[in-house]
């Protein structure tokens, strides 16, 4: 049996087809065979690096918000991964597809589609990516992490599934997770974070009154690797004492749940892995939507807010400090940071990575253990 992951092109897609690759792998018995479809871009290669799968790389890059004049060959990019696909499964066809959503997903369900291959799409967001509303109907089967996105689905059977994560997730260590920086029991820590490519305009927001929020407590800031040579100097010119409680990473990949599980207050983009992820562990979030896309953050941060799993804020409340005012409140309303844990953990979906693992082991046509 041959079995499709599809997940590329960013952290957010490629971490949970990791883990539903895991997930059919323990299913299965390791006999299935397992293929990623994923992109051509570094972040790719590093995050396949050290699994167990076999890699097939695509050229296609995202086609919506980019200027104009990149349109032609972005275009001529898709045609070649469906040229690529077209070629791979004509020679090598899998029994069914699981795509994680995203540009490199769409040109692989077409051609499954076309082929008459079964798939599955699952998505995280409240409000859907392009790839997912076009190429959810050509699917067999469409799962969603917010109740929101249902009605945005036409045509393909939809169930609420949750959005994979990494097995980590589902035994979090808080003490491993402070041991790992030194942080002392019963110090305040926050940890900052901008997506695994890094957000400039939340990194600007902390550096702007990083050390008054230092004076109250540890800061784990995971920058990206575009920003962080910038912050070094920042970080190098502190006084000693501060400088112990500013823990700078470019990125984070392993123990990062035992991390955002010691974590008092997390600030982060609304990406559906991250809010995910926080939903695990039951973290208090501070999110900051990003605006680009067509608005998915903005919506699974405004139903994070609704739920009352997180304080919401958008890029323009970050102007004159105002993220690290947000922070120092909260700190000081433990009653508050409860609720919102509570809430968030409420929503939490672990076992989604198992879920989807056995909806692409039906689709294959093989039961699984806990399949209905």
């Amino acid at each position: 049996m041959r079995l499709v992951l599809v997940g590329g092109g960013t952290a957010g897609h490629i971490f949970p087809t990791i883990a539903v690759a895991r997930q059919l792998a323990a299913l299965t018995g390791a006999t299935a065979e397992l293929t990623a479809v994923c992109g051509s871009r570094d972040l790719d290669r590093l995050l396949y690096r050290d699994v167990d799968l076999a890699v097939f790389p695509l050229p296609a890059r995202g086609i919506v918000g980019v200027p104009w004049w990149q349109l032609p060959w972005r275009a001529w990019l898709l045609v070649r991964s469906l040229y690529d696909i077209w070629r791979e499964f004509g020679m090598r066809r899998p029994d069914a597809v699981i795509a994680s959503g995203g540009y490199v997903s769409a040109p692989v369900l077409l051609v499954s589609w076309l082929r008459r291959i079964p798939s599955v799409i699952f998505s995280g967001d409240a409000a859907l990516g392009w790839a997912t509303r076009v190429m959810a109907p050509v699917a067999s089967v469409a799962t969603i992490a917010f109740e929101e996105a249902r009605g945005q689905i036409w045509r393909a059977p939809v169930e609420l599934a949750g959005y994979p994560l990494r097995a980590e997730f589902a035994t979090p260590d808080a003490i491993a997770g402070r041991a790992a920086l030194e942080v002392p029991d019963g110090a305040r820590l926050v940890v900052v974070m901008g997506g695994s490519q890094g957000s400039l305009v939340i990194n600007e927001a902390l550096r702007e009154d990083l050390e008054l929020l230092l004076h109250e407590a540890h800061v784990v800031h995971v920058s990206g690797q575009r920003d962080y040579e910038a912050l070094v100097p920042v970080r190098d010119r502190m006084p000693e004492a501060l400088r112990r409680r500013y823990h700078l990473h470019d990125f984070i990949q392993s123990g990062f749940a035992n991390l955002l599980a010691a974590a008092d207050i997390v600030v982060s983009r609304a990406g559906a892995t991250s809010v995910a992820e926080l939903s695990a562990v039951g973290t208090p979030a501070v999110l900051i939507p990003g605006r680009f896309g067509a608005g998915h953050q903005i919506a699974t941060a405004q139903a994070m807010a609704k739920a009352g799993a997180a304080v919401v804020l958008s890029e323009t409340d970050l102007a004159s400090g105002h993220l690290v005012r947000v922070l120092l409140e909260l700190l000081k309303e433990p009653e508050q940071l409860k609720s919102l844990s509570d809430a968030s953990r409420t929503r939490g979906r672990p076992n989604a990575a198992a879920r989807i693992a056995q909806i692409g082991l039906r689709l294959a046509g093989c039961s699984a253990p806990g399949d209905a």
